[in-house]
This record gives structure tokens, sequence and C-alpha cells, in this order.
């Protein structure tokens, strides 16, 4: 007879529940949809220029791909024609900083979504201004809201 200490047991109970009682796909599918337009009045501000791309062509490119060159300073800018994100990535080995601020109107809040669903607090000063220290590579974007409740997001980016 087999003897299994806890952490095994659990880890073939979870194997075999996976197999013979899986989520189905289109559940899968239909929650990742919803978790997508969970935010669906805000605005898109879309890429305009990216510092790590040569050819404005291949922006969209160097965005997904996330083919950057590691060793420079990556200036990204956003519009969504009543509001600007300007940001600066600074890189110190495997750390990034994020400078950035806002143009156009006065944000009461800022969020920094990255990875899976990390989400961090931008306080901005009185020019729109903020800076996130600690960062690490992967998706991110920006979510602002005006003091007359618009919302704004940026594309999402690879760091």
């Amino acid at each position: 007879m087999n003897t299994f200490d806890d952490d095994e047991l659990m880890a073939q109970l979870s194997r075999l529940a996976g197999e013979l009682d899986a989520v189905p796909e289109h559940v899968t599918a239909a929650a990742r949809a919803a978790l997508s337009t969970r935010d669906l009045d805000s605005e898109l501000a879309e890429l305009v220029a990216d510092s790590a791309a040569t050819e404005p062509e291949l922006e969209f490119e160097l965005v997904r791909q996330g083919a950057v060159d590691a060793d420079e300073d990556r200036l990204l800018s956003f519009d969504s024609g009543d509001l600007q994100v300007e940001l600066e990535v600074v890189r110190d080995g495997d750390d990034l900083t994020l400078i950035g601020q806002v143009i156009g109107t006065a944000p009461v809040d800022c969020l920094l979504e990255y990875g899976d669903s990390h989400r961090v607090a931008l306080p901005t000063d009185e020019l729109g201004r903020f800076m996130v220290d600690g960062l690490s590579g992967g998706p991110i974007r920006v979510r602002c809201r005006s003091a007359t409740g618009a919302s704004v997001s940026t594309a999402w980016v690879m760091l």
C-alpha cells in the first residue's frame, strides 16, 4: 500500500480533479471575456510614440513582442484626445523605474496595472507627475480618472 504525505496527496487529488472534472474551455474563455470588459466606460489612450520603435509601422510589433533594447531608457506617449500620458522607463539592471506624467486634465486617481493582476496606486503631484520604483519586465498599463469622472486607460505595453 502506498503512503503519501499531505502535500503529495493534495497534488494527486488536484491532478485527478483537473483530469476528470476540468473546467470547459468555453467557460474559461467567457470568464476572460468578462474580465476584459470590466471597465467599458474607460476611454483608450492609444500608443502614439515609442522610442524603442525605429519605424512607425513597427511600433505595434515591438509592443506585442517586447522587442526593446534592454540597455536604453524608453519613452512612451499615449493619447486619448483629451488626455495624454507620458512614460519614461529607466532601467537599472533587472529593476525598472517608471516615471510618468498625465497631461490635459488633473487626475483624481491613477493606477498602474502590471503582470497578472498587480495594481499600484500612483499618487500624482499638482502637475500630474508620478514615479514607481522596483518594477520588473512584463505587460503594464496606466488607468486614470479625472475630477469630472472620465476614465482613461493606456494600451497595454510590454516592458
